[in-house]
């Protein structure tokens, strides 16, 4: 029996290396494994793509850091926009033999340039087939200590519009990190009103405040901790950053290490709870 009936988490992931290893290894065991009794977490993701796709995904993700080639591939990528803003995508359940978590497959490309379909497939199944107030959309680069962000939560009016998570991008315009979107039911039903208004030529985070600030809903910082290697996080002084739920582990490296830091992450976490020095 689940005690938490006020947000689920649902982790977007692709069904591809490097982050199959990253939630087999990293999140799984750790901090999805302490919660799964208390949350309902759901891990996300599109049909499973072909070779073709897999290898266009995986250069994708190796080009998107270099500064000329990464232009001209995301400059590349309208071409795919007209496909993607005909509907919402519906969704079926998956048996998680091997996690035990529930999965929902939502029904689209599982390629990247999917992903604005696929958070807005995430959206309508919220709405539709739950019943808590609040959905905390997330990545498989993030490791989440969730005792923290239940009482972040406590502060809001569950009939608020409240769109919230860490904020990035200039001062007149920012907008809320995709690896971590807190949104309210009311502003969930918002999106989807609207959701032929979702522009697809941008990154998905960009995308839905551009909606929403169309909107006159505003979003609200909460901040992160980014820890890019296993030395940062074994380095970290979680006690004077008690306040922080999320934090983000997406390295650069190739083959990826998020799933190493997440380890080490927890294991920190809980020597400080077991000795009440923090909340996990």
């Amino acid at each position: 029996m689940r005690e938490n009936k006020k947000v689920v988490v649902a982790i977007t992931q692709a069904k591809s290396e490097p982050w199959e290893t990253i939630w087999r290894e990293g999140q799984l065991p750790t901090w999805v494994n302490r919660y799964r009794n208390e949350f309902r977490i759901v891990n996300t993701s599109g049909i499973p793509m072909g070779k073709s796709w897999t290898f266009f995904d995986q250069m994708h993700e190796r080009n998107r850091y270099k500064n000329q080639l990464g232009k001209w591939q995301g400059r590349a990528d309208h071409i795919f926009v007209p496909w993607l803003r005909r509907n919402i995508p519906t969704w079926k359940s998956l048996r998680a033999e091997e996690s035990g978590i529930e999965e929902i497959q939502i029904q689209t490309n599982s390629s990247y340039i999917f992903a604005g379909r696929r958070l807005l497939g995430v959206i309508k199944w919220f709405v539709e087939q739950t019943q808590e107030p609040f959905l905390f959309v997330t990545t498989t680069s993030s490791f989440l200590n969730l005792r923290i962000l239940e009482e972040k939560i406590e502060k809001y009016d569950s009939n608020s519009l409240v769109y919230s998570g860490h904020l990035l991008g200039d001062d007149s315009r920012k907008f809320v990190s995709g690896a971590g979107q807190l949104l309210s039911r009311s502003t969930a039903e918002v999106i989807l009103e609207n959701f032929r208004a979702y522009p697809h030529r941008m990154l998905n985070d960009v995308a839905l405040s551009e909606l929403l600030y169309s909107k006159g809903i505003v979003p609200e910082h909460i901040p992160w901790s980014w820890l890019r290697s296993e030395e940062e996080a074994r380095l970290f002084e979680f006690k004077n950053s008690a306040n922080i739920f999320h934090y983000r582990v997406k390295t650069k490296d190739y083959p990826r290490s998020d799933h190493r830091i997440m380890q080490i992450i927890h294991s920190r976490l809980l020597s400080l709870s077991e000795r009440k020095l923090i909340s996990y």
